[in-house]
């Protein structure tokens, strides 16, 4: 089954989003945007949400149509579904902008410190081979970190390979590993934070739409779990889900389980009790979204900003030592003449 990407499938949604809420009957708009796979698909008896998990939608945006279809109101899961596939691509967006920059440099680094001990090093070692006297320590280290690179580097990029190989492999297969490896990037200290937000801001963001199509609270709880793709997102909604079945609230089960250890604090919490209490909890839940997604581009910005100084500060210290070791018996030997 082919995978639409996030763009393509908001480009959709917003078609149809338009044609259903002129008035346009359904059958009408899917000609009208020439979508022969999801006409056939209904010719032959399926579901419209059917058709679009064939098409590669999104699940959580099937679960929307699906709804949709029972309770009358498509207009408004397409429209549903278009702030959520926005709110998801700027969550991505603002991910991979704290991770671009930190890539690029750290790219470059590399490949400079890879010309210099395959090529720049060796040619300076022929030099300093004439002046025929003893070169500082500096130096020596230098080359002879020269001679272990350029006999290894093919080895160690090999045994490097192998190993994300390996890793993905295991990651792929083993879930206990899976689950282990989600729970640890939220405790790491640069990147813990980010994606902790990140999933604060999707997890009450589908929830609260979900809601707000008129699914009840444990549905809701139960299909985000389904269509999560990280194990502290699926832990948390199926531990709710069990309090949720036995009576508990929503902030009730959430403070039973400490649900502060995932991604959530005390005073998103007492929204959520107050949500409950006054019958908002839908607006309360786009609140904490609203909150968690002003967190997330407040540590991307600190992120980036911040490391745009220290790896320079890196790049310089690195380059300025090879280039102070080669030179230094140059300085040494005219200083001696």
């Amino acid at each position: 089954m082919k995978q639409l990407n996030l763009a393509e499938q908001l480009i959709i949604s917003k078609q149809f989003s338009t044609l259903l809420d002129a008035g346009l009957p359904l059958l009408d708009a899917i000609n009208l945007m020439q979508m022969s796979d999801i006409a056939n698909e209904l010719k032959k008896g399926h579901s419209l949400s059917q058709s679009f998990m064939q098409l590669g939608f999104d699940m959580f945006c099937i679960g929307l149509i699906h709804t949709g279809e029972m309770s009358g109101s498509l207009t408004n899961s397409f429209k549903q579904i278009e702030t959520y596939l926005n709110k998801k691509i700027e969550i991505n967006r603002k991910v991979k902008k704290a991770l671009h920059y930190p890539t690029i440099v750290l790219l470059i680094s590399c490949a400079i410190l890879w010309a210099m001990l395959i090529w720049v090093i060796p040619s300076f070692e022929q030099m300093f081979a004439n002046f025929q006297a003893e070169l500082p320590t500096p130096t020596l280290i230098l080359i002879a970190s020269s001679h272990w690179f350029k006999e290894f580097w093919m080895p160690m990029g090999l045994a490097v390979i192998f190993s994300l190989f390996i890793f993905f492999q295991i990651w792929q297969r083993y879930l206990p590993f899976q689950k282990k490896i989600d729970f640890l990037l939220c405790r790491l200290p640069i990147a813990g934070p980010i994606r902790k937000a990140s999933l604060l801001t999707q997890w009450s963001k589908n929830i609260s739409t979900l809601l707000a199509s008129g699914m009840p609270i444990l549905d809701s709880i139960r299909q985000t779990a389904l269509i999560s793709n990280d194990w502290v997102t699926f832990q948390l909604c199926s531990d709710v889900d069990g309090l949720l079945s036995q009576g508990w609230s929503l902030s009730d089960s959430l403070a039973k389980l400490k649900a502060t250890g995932y991604f959530l604090n005390k005073a998103q919490l007492q929204l959520i009790n107050v949500g409950e209490s006054s019958g908002q909890l839908c607006s309360m839940l786009d609140l904490i979204s609203n909150q968690a997604s002003c967190q997330l581009d407040e540590l991307v910005d600190g992120l980036t900003q911040s490391l745009e100084p220290i790896l320079m500060i890196i790049m310089g210290l690195i380059i300025g030592t090879l280039v102070i070791s080669l030179y230094l018996p140059i300085f040494q030997m005219g200083q001696i003449l």
